[in-house]
């Protein structure tokens, strides 16, 4: 499905996409509002997608464990907010990403794309992504819920 897909000419994109709302927010052109709503459009977009499913994917788990490890209180914070309210908390939490993580562009977007893909947030990726929202069985429980 993914063998003609060019990862590397992905991240260059989506870092290009990165650098202008950079440039764009910088420039004092749009709000924080709007540019935590861009990197939303922009995370949730095929091109996004497809550069998680073909890099990233493969260590779900083990991004998500490492993610809970690391900020413990984010993640219950998160994971027990109503579902509601989730969008605009993923929306708040890629904004605090994209500014407080200056290193380079490929570790920002690796972040934004980890935060998106938690699994308190995967309902409104799935939605937004075209697949409808299927909901967990109280019945299988994983370590990471």
């Amino acid at each position: 499905m993914y063998e003609d897909i060019d990862p590397e000419k992905l991240r260059m994109n989506l870092n290009d996409r990165l650098k202008s709302l950079h440039d764009l927010y910088s420039g004092d052109l749009i709000s924080k509002g709007t540019l935590s709503s861009q990197l939303f459009e922009l995370i949730t977009s095929r091109e996004a997608k497809s550069f998680w499913d073909v890099t990233m994917k493969k260590d779900i788990t083990a991004r998500r464990m490492l993610t809970m490890l690391e900020d413990p209180e984010q993640w219950k914070e998160d994971s027990s907010a109503p579902e509601e309210d989730r969008q605009r908390i993923l929306k708040k939490r890629l904004a605090d990403i994209f500014f407080s993580a200056a290193d380079s562009y490929d570790y920002v977007l690796e972040m934004l794309l980890d935060t998106a893909n938690l699994p308190h947030f995967e309902s409104i990726m799935s939605s937004r992504n075209g697949k409808p929202s299927v909901k967990k069985s109280g019945a299988k429980l994983s370590i990471l819920d």
